[in-house]
């Protein structure tokens, strides 16, 4: 619906109004699900087609869509990116951060959880414990709430939502495996920082984009810094269809980074998570890797890529090993990649992140492998998925934020893109990883970075084909696009302020793309930053100018980056990257290009919600 009306107005009352006009119903309550009336205005309800018809036609009803069903997408790791336990912190402003996990609940008497140490509740939390029935919050998870009618609280009976709220910011726990594998210390991302969990999923693993929505209504509303989620869609839809678009639209609004996982349909289907005012993660490899032998009748020891926690004492399946992977970081078979169809000039994935065989905190009521006959109970989990990696971005989200509190979220994102370590071993190249791999402790004093404003993601909507309606059920207030006659006057797309530079090519063609990007200055006042640029053969690269000079803190300079070349073959991907440096800061933006044929690009794709999705653990 409309945004909310700032005087004068029960959300609640309006809605039931509503539905007792379309249904003929004195007691709509019948039909309600549920009101959206904290952070945006709407409301979910059960009704027919029919119903549904005359509910679009109404005064102030922006659009009427069905809930659709997502799925969740299933320690060295901080140590293998260089964030030891040891770096320096700001423990008190950790504390005061707050990070949203939307997901399949928590499991609050767990280890990684407990309070000790822990000071009051920072008093800008609005939030409450809802967690149901035998949940107990406490100074660590602040908040819990649950939407589902099957629920009868926020518990963790699935495993997921625990492991992955521990990645982003679980205690220290030392002494943590998964049955004696993968022994030492657990910890999260943030270890002082609190939780709020909002479970949206089943025990069948639906997650039901109504409560979603309703999470995001409330997580906003309750005061949380940042929003990990880790479930989606296999395919692609347009933002003003995608529930996690709209959703995450409206945190932004509030100054709120939602970190989304890029999902586990690679190498060979794109990720869904492709809006960008989302932060899309794909998952690496580590350092360290797990083996199985099996030793057979005739002497041979057989290894193969495993997690067993016990050895068999008859099929001599014996408990696994770690080895040293040195290969490692690279982009996961599973982990989902670009290109991203909704906006060709907007890279997706943004980022990777550690994702394979990550042991983190488990829910004891959750079986720790997918096997029915399974018993055992477990405190700690050996997961792998790019639901892994996400959290990851999360914690490295909210250490950046503890020693910038004022940045936007997409200032945020821009400090870990442009000083993520460049990665390679893939022939999509940055449409496989992103930036590269992250790199928290670089990040929070990247010197410049890319910013954006909700008008310019509006700006951005309305000049690749969205109109104001479209976009008002992303924004959910009153933003106009032009007619399209002044289309034109719009930045075009790939003009776009992002922290990485995108397009598409002809093969076999000479062509030449002009880019235009802002950058703020956060490092030196006084600061000179000189391009450098890595040439690929094939391709000239120039940037007017190619030096930036700044005389203050927050100070803007633009720049032109200016691309030719040609005669590449089809579908291949042509990968170079920009660099800016005063000496002591580092930014750097990747410049990548898609050779495709024309006839096999077209400009917006427009899926329906009405299509049935298959989903996957991401």
């Amino acid at each position: 619906m409309r945004s909310l009306p700032k005087h004068n107005y029960s959300p609640i009352s309006h809605h039931l109004s509503m539905l007792q006009q379309i249904t003929n119903d004195n007691d709509a309550t019948n039909h309600m699900v549920r009101s959206y009336y904290k952070s945006f205005n709407g409301f979910a309800a059960m009704i027919t087609n029919q119903e549904r018809e005359k509910l679009k036609k109404m005064e102030g009803v922006v659009s009427v869509f069905p809930s659709e069903s997502l799925k969740p997408q299933t320690t060295r790791s901080w140590d293998f990116m260089g964030f030891k336990e040891s770096i320096q912190r700001n423990k008190t402003a950790e504390s005061d951060v707050i990070i949203g996990v939307i997901d399949t609940g928590i499991w609050p008497e767990s280890e990684s959880f407990n309070d000790r140490g822990f000071g009051p509740i920072p008093k800008k939390w609005k939030g409450a414990c809802k967690g149901g029935e035998n949940f107990r919050c406490n100074n660590k998870i602040i908040g819990a709430r649950y939407y589902l009618k099957d629920q009868t609280s926020a518990r963790d009976f699935v495993g997921h939502g625990t492991h992955t709220a521990s990645i982003a910011a679980g205690n220290k726990v030392v002494g943590a495996s998964f049955n004696g594998i993968a022994e030492g210390v657990a910890r999260g991302g943030v270890p002082s920082a609190r939780i709020a969990a909002y479970s949206v999923c089943s025990e069948r693993d639906q997650c039901r984009a109504d409560a979603i929505l309703a999470a995001f209504d409330d997580a906003i509303a309750d005061g949380v810094d940042l929003i990990t989620i880790s479930l989606g869609l296999q395919e692609q839809i347009t933002f003003d269809n995608d529930i996690i678009a709209i959703g995450s639209f409206q945190a932004m609004k509030k100054g709120i980074l939602t970190i989304n996982s890029a999902g586990n349909d690679g190498p060979n289907n794109t990720t869904s998570s492709v809006s960008p005012w989302l932060f899309t993660v794909a998952a690496t490899t580590m350092d360290s890797r797990n083996t199985d032998n099996v030793l057979l009748g005739n002497g041979l020891m057989p290894s193969g890529k495993s997690i067993n926690g016990y050895a068999s004492n008859s099929a001599e399946i014996l408990s696994s090993t770690g080895f040293i992977n040195n290969s490692a970081p690279i982009v996961a078979e599973f982990s989902s990649g670009g290109p991203n169809m909704q906006i060709r000039e907007i890279m997706k994935p943004d980022i990777s992140a550690p994702g394979l065989e990550i042991l983190a905190a488990y829910s004891p009521l959750a079986p720790p492998s997918h096997d029915k006959r399974e018993k055992r109970s477990v405190k700690y989990n050996i997961l792998s998925g790019t639901s892994m990696s996400c959290p990851h971005v999360a914690g490295a989200a909210a250490y950046v934020k503890t020693s910038h509190p004022d940045w936007s979220p997409a200032a945020i994102k821009s400090s870990l893109m442009t000083t993520a370590k460049p990665m390679n071993g893939s022939e999509l190249a940055e449409f496989s990883y992103g930036s590269g791999f992250l790199d928290p402790v670089r990040a929070i004093n990247p010197g410049l970075v890319f910013d954006v404003s909700k008008k310019d993601y509006v700006k951005l909507l309305c000049r690749i084909g969205y109109n104001t309606m479209e976009v008002r059920k992303i924004s959910g207030d009153k933003s106009v696009c032009p007619s399209s006659s002044f289309h034109h006057r719009l930045p075009m797309a790939k003009d776009f302020n992002y922290p990485a530079i995108a397009a598409e090519i002809e093969p076999r063609k000479p062509f030449k793309i002009n880019f235009t990007r802002t950058v703020t200055n956060v490092g030196f006042a006084n600061s000179a930053y000189k391009a450098y640029i890595q040439q690929h053969s094939g391709i000239n690269i120039t940037i007017v100018p190619n030096v930036l000079e700044f005389k203050s803190l927050k100070e803007k300079q633009s720049f032109v980056v200016h691309v030719d070349g040609g005669k590449f073959s089809d579908k291949s991907v042509v990968s170079s990257s920009l660099l800016w440096s005063d000496g002591t800061h580092s930014v750097r933006c990747p410049i990548i290009l898609r050779v495709i044929k024309k006839e096999n690009a077209t400009c917006k794709i427009r899926f329906s919600l009405r299509s049935v999705f298959s989903c996957s653990y991401k």
